[in-house]
């Protein structure tokens, strides 16, 4: 009678087995962490959100301005009254195929509650209105990333018990971008977003 040597079945069997688990362990690890609006849903692509200081007090929503005298293009501005929720947006993951917003991936944001008939309302960044100044304006275009369209994309991560808005995008492997947390620079009695202010503006989203 042969006796069959199931060590050599049983050994590669489990190691495939051990290869298998440990790649799907790594891949949802991989998987960025959801932002959460206020009720506790994940933020998703296409829906429109209001973006609140999360602490009271510390002013309004969101919404653009000119300054300097510059109608073109406006600037992100937060309304001084915290009564004012200001203009919704909407979040774009750089990932067509991704419906939602995760902490520290590049996406487009866009005021979705607005026309403006000479620019377009998504959001990017502007060094020329004040030099040496990273200035959040609109005017910036929605995909298409790379070196091009460098100055649109921002990303959300965790600040102390809610969000912070970033600009440090990678969707170009060669550049490298000035990077920064987003917070409000005080402009002729304009609260206007830019990038470098420490500490930034603390955020939380609210479904419309």
């Amino acid at each position: 009678m042969k006796v069959i040597n199931i060590t050599r079945f049983i050994v590669p069997f489990l190691l495939v087995t051990l290869l298998s688990t440990t790649f799907f362990l790594v891949k949802a690890q991989d998987v960025a962490e959801p932002v959460l609006d206020v009720s506790g849903n994940a933020v998703r692509r296409g829906v429109n959100y209001y973006i609140l200081p999360a602490d009271r007090g510390n002013g309004g929503g969101l919404q653009v301005a000119s300054i300097r005298n510059r109608t073109n293009p406006l600037v992100v501005s937060q309304n001084a009254d915290e009564s004012v929720i200001g203009v919704n947006v909407q979040f774009s993951p750089v990932d067509p195929k991704e419906n939602t917003v995760r902490l520290s991936i590049d996406m487009n944001v866009k005021f979705t509650s607005m026309v403006i008939s000479d620019s377009f309302t998504v959001w990017r960044i502007n060094t020329e209105l004040i030099p040496e100044r990273y200035l959040v304006t609109i005017g910036g275009v929605e995909g298409n990333p790379g070196r091009e369209t460098l100055g649109n994309w921002f990303n959300i991560d965790k600040y102390e018990d809610a969000y912070k808005l970033v600009y440090c995008p990678v969707v170009c492997e060669i550049c490298r971008p000035f990077c920064g947390e987003i917070g409000i620079l005080e402009e002729n009695g304009k609260r206007v977003l830019f990038v470098g202010r420490d500490p930034p503006l603390k955020v939380t989203f609210h479904k419309v």
